[in-house]
């Protein structure tokens, strides 16, 4: 019996001290009530991580810069960690239980998870509930942004460039909130995931230049370029002398009478936001346009040039009907490029005009 356990011995040594190492090289698991579908609601400031999440994955997925999620977490990611969506210096939470997951557009998340949200996802009532009618706003899509601009904008702001078209896409979306109405927001965390929302509901869409449609609740002025003053006057004889011999022809990106419209191509998209919420109206944002006329200076010692910011969009009823399509222009000058203050300045005059061809509510 003795020599048996004198071979035996090592053998289990060796057995013993390879299960240990595996046991320390095994990766972490994911706690069971983290849900593969959970975003962060609006006013979230703690997210518990998912196993397979990374750095770059939340960064797109909750619309928050790399390096600030980096700066405000440090560099390591781990399962179940409780990560930072903004400064912890300015606001803390605890990490909650959530509500069940809602149905999405397209995709239908399980019922039976949990949200490691760190708190429960405000979702609107249901139709049955409403108050007041109901308006969906479907910001623009980041690649039907066109600027000549954020470079400047960027240096000046001290953001990265590729943060500039959010800025201004979030900031039109949250101005787009008409009095009267509940406003239902695609962009700002309704839905548990609105990225692969509207990245769906952008694929059911189709984009063209429309003739513009003006609403019946309000007529808007057809964006026309100021042809008064001397340099003006100069620049219209210097586009005569340069057709001269051509088809007196305009692009249509630079036609006044059309717009970048959109046309829905699902069938299923008015009926099932018509029954999951109410909606009455539909307001697209189809395409945003920054651009600098070098032409036109306003004060050459200073090199500032008149800068035209140009929003495309169309309004739906919910039974599809075309209720208003058109573009409105906001100039502004070009030595001003500090984005906080052109949000301030220019946003606020964009959404009224959009906003302003639906119905008044009381």
């Amino acid at each position: 019996m003795k020599p048996i356990l004198r071979l035996a011995y090592p053998f289990l040594t060796l057995v013993l001290f390879f299960a240990l190492n595996q046991v320390k090289a095994a990766p972490a698991t994911a706690p069971v009530s983290i849900n593969l579908y959970a975003i962060a609601a609006p006013g979230d400031s703690v997210y518990v991580v998912q196993q397979g999440d990374t750095f770059y994955s939340l960064a797109r997925r909750f619309n928050i810069p790399l390096d600030s999620l980096q700066h405000w977490n440090g560099d390591q990611l781990q399962a179940g960690q409780a990560l930072n969506l903004s400064n912890p210096s300015l606001s803390t939470k605890s990490i909650q239980a959530a509500a069940t997951a809602p149905a999405t557009y397209g995709n239908t998340a399980p019922a039976t998870r949990e949200s490691s949200s760190a708190a429960p996802a405000p979702a609107p009532n249901s139709a049955a509930y409403k108050t007041k009618s109901r308006v969906l706003v479907i910001p623009f899509d980041p690649h039907l942004y066109f600027s000549d601009s954020d470079y400047e904008i960027a240096r000046q702001s001290k953001i990265p460039r590729q943060n500039v078209r959010h800025v201004f896409r979030g900031r039109l979306n949250a101005m787009l909130a008409p009095q009267g109405y509940e406003t239902i927001h695609l962009l700002g965390g309704v839905y548990r995931d609105s990225v692969s929302e509207l990245s769906r509901i952008y694929g059911s869409l189709n984009y063209n230049y429309q003739d513009n449609k003006q609403s019946k609740y309000n007529h808007q002025p057809a964006v026309r370029e100021d042809q008064s003053g001397v340099l003006n006057w100069v620049k219209n004889q210097k586009t005569k002398l340069s057709r001269i011999g051509e088809p007196d022809s305009l692009p249509v990106a630079k036609d006044p009478s059309k717009h970048f419209g959109v046309t829905v191509t699902d069938p299923e998209f008015f009926s099932y936001f018509n029954n999951q919420y109410g909606i009455d109206y539909y307001v697209f944002i189809n395409q945003f346009e920054v651009k600098t006329n070098y032409e036109n200076c306003l004060d050459r010692a200073a090199m500032n040039y008149e800068r035209d910011f140009t929003v495309h969009y169309s309004i739906y009823s919910s039974n599809g009907e075309l209720v208003s399509g058109n573009k409105v222009l906001v100039p502004f000058h070009s030595n001003v490029n500090d984005v906080q203050r052109i949000v301030s300045e220019s946003m606020p005059n964009m959404a009224q005009r959009v906003l302003a061809d639906l119905p008044k509510e009381r």
